[in-house]
């Protein structure tokens, strides 16, 4: 299958980690000249590996045993949804939910976490962060405003996840930080030192990523 888009750098990177969270992944670093990347995918419950082969063409070749003909055509639909859900991260770079995210999240790097009243700041933030991110995803397959202005986040990644099929990165870390901000929000809570540089250091990951 060809897949415009997948060559670029963050394409490839995104690409490489949503396969880690699905399969056990193996890059190999010898490829040829012909290609971008190559793979090998193992998966409990799979009697034998799975070979993707990434060409500067942007075609994806896609080999597996024989052992695996009857699983084989869902296997290439997993692995072009999540093909092109790794081309979507170029799309959604000049959104204005992912810019305004980029605004907060660039202010929010530099706020320390030694001080309780600015982790609750962080933790807040972090969340508004992954929610925008997230509602934006969402933005990709529904236009219906009760969906797209839904407060829960879990709500959100779950029509993601199960209506839509789509492939997400760090689900639990998104719903540890609603979490956390919830605790704030609702209770007053300060999160510890680790919790805030938790949400801080995952935020900024998923924000590179998603």
């Amino acid at each position: 299958m060809t897949v415009p888009g997948i060559c670029d750098p963050a394409c490839l990177k995104k690409f490489s980690t949503l396969l880690s969270q699905h399969f056990t992944l193996t890059l190999y670093e010898d490829v040829p000249i012909h290609m971008t990347c190559k793979a090998k995918l193992e998966r409990t419950g799979l009697p034998r590996e799975v070979h993707v082969e990434i060409f500067t063409n942007e075609n994806i070749n896609i080999k597996a045993s024989p052992e695996l003909q009857i699983v084989f055509g869902d296997l290439c639909s997993e692995l072009k949804m999540i093909s092109q859900e790794a081309i979507n991260i170029l799309s959604r770079q000049d959104s204005v939910r992912v810019r305004r995210a980029e605004r907060i999240a660039e202010y929010m790097r530099n706020i320390p976490v030694e001080n309780e009243v600015e982790r609750m700041i962080i933790v807040t933030l972090c969340d508004i962060i992954l929610d925008l991110l997230v509602t934006q995803k969402l933005s990709d397959f529904t236009n219906r405003r009760q969906d797209l202005e839904n407060e829960s986040v879990g709500a959100k990644l779950g029509m993601l996840e199960k209506q839509f099929k789509i492939p997400i990165y760090k689900p639990k870390a998104i719903r540890d930080i609603r979490g956390l901000r919830n605790r704030v929000a609702h209770g007053g809570d300060a999160p510890a030192i680790e919790e805030a540089s938790f949400a801080k250091d995952a935020t900024i990951d998923i924000f590179e990523l998603f």
